[in-house]
C-alpha cells in the first residue's frame, strides 16, 4: 500500500494547510492548532523517494533531479474530489524534503495541473518561501516553506531560495554581506552536493569546476565568473581575519556552517588571474561499516579492546571515511570513551553509546602535545588521522601497550608499505625497539585503493593484514619484506592482498585492466595473477 493517499487524507481531515516531510524529520501536519506529527519514527530517504516518485509528474521529477529544486500543481485525485494540492520538492545531495499544500481554489489560470514550474536562476536545493499564515519565518522550523503574506487568491509559484543562516565553526564571524552574493554561493554549494560532487572550485575568470568521483570537471550551466565576481562570493562567507589575508594575497583557510548541507572546508587563494576559492563539503553523516562492505575480519578490528590499528593508502584512497566508519561502529555497539584528533573534522559524531570527543589540531607540531593532553582524559579508543613523526608513533603504541585500541592513518600504498613507513619514521637507534613492540601490538593494517568503476562511480579495493603469529614472528626479527608473502599465505586467517581484490573486480566486470594496473602497489604480480585467470592484458603489458 502507497503512502501517498493516507498522507493526503491526513492533511484533508485535519484541516491542514500543508503537509510536511524531510529526511532525518519525523513526517507532520502544519494546521491553525499547530504542527502535528504523523509518525513516530523519523522519514528515511528512501521513503521520501517513494513518495516522490508516485506523487510527481516526470517533468517535476527531472527538475528535481536536474535543478534541485521543483514546483507544481497536482492533478484532481478522485478519493479527494473538490481538493486541490501544490507540491514543493527539494533535493540537496542525500537530504530530501516535500511540501504537499492543500489550495482552498482550483489552480490559477495558466498552470495546468501536473506542470512543473521550475525554480528560477537563482534557486538552490532547498526551497523556502513566505506562507500567509500566523507563523513569521522566524518562527518556522528550518526547511519550513512558507507562502508570501500578500496574495488574495492562492497560486503556484516557483520555489525562491533565501539566504540560508550559517554559524561558522570558529569564533571569528564573517560580517554582514550582500544577499545576491550569498544567495549565489549558497546556489553553487547546493548545486555542487546535488550533483554528488566533494569539492567546488572558484578561479578568477572560468567557470566554477566540481569534483566528481575523484574527476574535476566544469559545473554545468555555470557562468565564467571574473575577479570581482569571485572576490566578492568569498567575501561573503569568510571571517575578517580571512579577508584582510585575501586583500594582502594571503592564502587563507576557515570552515562554515550551513542549514541542511552541512560544514564546508573553505579555503581561499590569489593566484596570477585573481583571487580564488575551494570548498571541501563534508558529508553530514558517518558512512557505516556495513555501508562500506567490509568484511568480517576488518570489521572486527574495531571490536578490539587494545592494541594499533593502521589505516592506510594513497591520497585520496577515502582513509578518513573508513577510519570515521570505525568510530560510528564503536560508537554504536560499545559504550566507550573516544577522542579523535583530527587535521579537520571530517564528520561530526553525536553521541550513540559512546562520548566521542573529535579534537581539531593544526600542524605537524602540535600533533603529540595534542595527543598527551587526551592521554592523560584516560580514552579507550584514541584516534589519530595522521601519523607523521617519530614521536607519534612512539605515543601511538605507549597507548596501545597501557590497554587502549589505537586507530591511526598513513599515508602508503600498501600494508607492508606502511609498516615499513612507520618503522622508518624512527631513527636508527629507535627502530628495532619499534619493531618489537609492532609484533606485540599491532591488530592489523587495512590498505584501500578508490577505482573507477566501469558505470561510473568509485569503488573500493582492500587489502588487509593481521598480525597474527607468523605476521609477528617477522615484524619481532625486523623481516618486513617478507610481509607480502605472509599476506598470501595469511589467505586462510582472512587476509587479502590487494591483488585478489583487484582481480575480483576486473573479473566481475567492476572495472578495467588499465584502473586495477594503476592502483596496484604491485604491479607484475597483478598481470601474473591476471594471466593466470585467463585475463587479457595486453593493453598493459607495454607499461609493464
Amino acid at each position: 500500500m502507497t503512502l501517498v493517499p493516507s498522507l493526503l487524507q491526513a492533511l484533508v481531515l485535519m484541516d491542514g494547510e500543508a503537509l510536511v516531510l524531510h529526511v532525518g524529520d519525523k513526517p507532520y501536519v502544519v494546521a491553525e492548532s499547530g504542527q502535528v506529527s504523523l509518525a513516530n519514527a523519523p522519514l528515511t530517504a528512501d521513503a521520501i523517494g517513494d513518495v516522490i516518485e508516485e506523487l510527481l509528474p516526470a517533468e517535476s521529477k527531472r527538475l528535481l533531479d536536474d535543478v534541485g529544486a521543483t514546483q507544481c500543481a497536482l492533478s484532481e485525485n478522485h478519493l479527494f474530489p473538490g481538493e486541490h494540492f501544490s507540491v514543493v520538492a527539494a533535493r540537496g545531495g542525500d537530504d530530501l524534503w516535500l511540501e504537499v499544500r492543500r489550495m482552498q481554489e482550483s489552480p490559477r489560470r495558466g498552470v495546468e495541473p501536473g506542470a512543473a514550474t521550475e525554480a528560477p536562476s537563482q534557486a538552490a536545493p532547498l526551497v523556502r518561501e513566505r506562507r500567509k499564515s500566523q507563523h513569521t519565518e522566524s518562527q518556522a522550523p528550518a526547511g519550513r516553506v512558507v507562502e508570501p503574506a500578500q496574495p488574495q487568491q492562492p497560486e503556484v509559484h516557483p520555489g525562491v531560495v533565501l539566504p540560508l543562516t550559517r554559524t561558522p565553526v570558529r569564533a571569528d564571524v564573517p560580517p554582514p554581506l550582500a544577499e545576491t552574493a550569498l544567495s549565489g554561493l549558497d546556489r553553487l554549494l547546493r548545486l555542487a552536493s546535488a550533483r554528488g560532487a566533494s569539492t567546488l572550485y572558484l578561479v578568477s575568470g572560468a567557470r566554477p569546476s566540481i569534483r566528481i568521483d575523484g574527476d574535476v570537471r566544469t559545473l554545468d550551466g555555470a557562468a565564467v565568473l571574473e575577479a570581482n565576481e569571485v572576490e566578492a562570493l568569498l567575501l561573503t562567507l569568510m571571517p575578517e581575519r580571512s579577508a584582510e589575508a585575501l586583500r594582502s594575497g594571503a592564502a587563507s583557510e576557515w570552515i562554515s556552517e550551513f542549514d541542511d548541507l552541512g560544514r564546508v572546508r573553505c579555503l581561499s587563494f590569489r593566484d596570477y588571474r585573481g583571487p580564488g576559492g575551494v570548498f571541501r563539503i563534508m558529508p553530514q553523516r558517518a558512512v557505516t561499516t556495513e555501508q562500506l562492505g567490509l568484511s568480517r575480519e576488518i570489521q572486527a578490528l574495531a571490536d578490539e579492546t587494545d592494541g594499533l590499528l593502521v589505516v592506510t593508502g594513497p591520497r585520496l584512497s577515502g582513509k578518513r571515511t573508513l577510519m570515521s566508519a570505525f568510530v560510528d561502529h564503536i560508537n554504536r555497539t560499545r559504550h566507550l570513551h573516544i577522542i579523535t584528533i583530527e587535521r579537520d573534522i571530517n564528520i561530526v559524531h553525536e553521541r550513540v553509546g559512546s562520548m566521542v570527543s573529535q579534537r581539531e589540531v593544526r600542524g605537524v607540531e602540535h600533533m603529540a602535545p595534542a595527543v598527551r593532553n587526551a592521554l592523560r582524559e584516560d580514552p579507550d579508543i584514541l584516534v589519530l588521522e595522521d601519523v607523521r613523526s617519530s614521536e607519534l608513533v612512539e605515543l601511538a603504541l605507549d597507548a596501545a601497550a597501557a590497554g587502549r585500541l589505537v586507530i591511526c592513518g598513513f599515508p602508503a600504498r600498501s600494508a607492508a608499505a606502511a609498516i615499513d613507513g612507520i618503522i622508518d619514521l624512527s631513527p636508527p637507534s629507535e627502530r628495532r625497539r619499534v619493531e618489537v613492540s609492532l609484533s606485540q601490538h599491532l591488530r592489523g593494517v587495512v590498505a584501500q585503493v578508490l577505482l573507477k568503476k566501469a558505470g561510473g562511480g568509485r569503488l573500493a579495493a582492500r587489502e588487509l593484514l593481521l598480525n597474527t603469529p607468523a605476521v609477528a614472528s617477522l615484524l619481532a626479527e625486523g623481516k618486513t619484506s617478507q610481509l607480502p608473502l605472509a599476506i598470501e599465505g595469511g589467505r586462510k586467517h582472512g587476509m587479502v592482498p590487494l591483488n585478489d581484490a583487484l582481480g575480483g573486480f576486473i573479473q566481475s566486470g567492476a572495472i578495467d585492466v588499465r584502473e586495477a594496473y594503476r592502483c596496484s602497489a604491485d604491479r607484475p604480480g597483478l598481470l601474473a595473477l591476471l594471466q593466470r585467470q585467463g585475463v587479457d592484458t595486453s593493453q598493459v603489458e607495454r607499461l609493464a
